[in-house]
């Protein structure tokens, strides 16, 4: 995967491969653009870190992530792609926000693991409780 070195004061996108996470990347994308910030592309895995990096990551996970980097480099911004192994997602969104802090994060207002969720998933629940700094919802 094409990656930049860690960059900081970004726009940080959550993923979870759902199709309103792509909507969220693709939101991040377009305000990353106009703002002229890095765009910091992460998916939440649980389980321990790989040894290799993202080559070695679950096919699944670097699919997700692909379509950010693909999204990125189309618009033409500087990007850096995170696989974040933590316990809970919302545990590893904050811990890369505040990693490369993160000036907002994106994410979308429920996921595949949210099944039917009709206001907000329960992991956008906890971030939005948790964190320390603007938090944009996409719906």
């Amino acid at each position: 995967m094409d990656e930049v070195n860690q960059l900081t004061d970004v726009i940080q996108v959550c993923t979870d491969g759902s199709p309103l996470s792509e909507k969220g990347v693709d939101t991040a994308v377009e305000l990353a653009k106009s703002l002229n910030l890095p765009l910091l592309g992460m998916t939440s895995v649980s389980g321990a870190p790989v040894e290799g990096g993202l080559e070695n990551e679950d096919p699944k996970t670097r699919e997700r992530l692909h379509y950010i980097r693909d999204a990125a480099q189309a618009a033409g911004i500087r990007y850096e792609l995170v696989a974040e192994h933590s316990q809970a997602p919302w545990q590893g969104i904050l811990a890369v926000a505040r990693r490369y802090d993160a000036r907002f994060i994106v994410m979308a207002s429920r996921g595949l693991g949210s099944l039917g969720s009709l206001i907000l998933g329960s992991e956008t629940q906890k971030v939005l409780a948790s964190a320390d700094r603007p938090v944009l919802v996409i719906r």
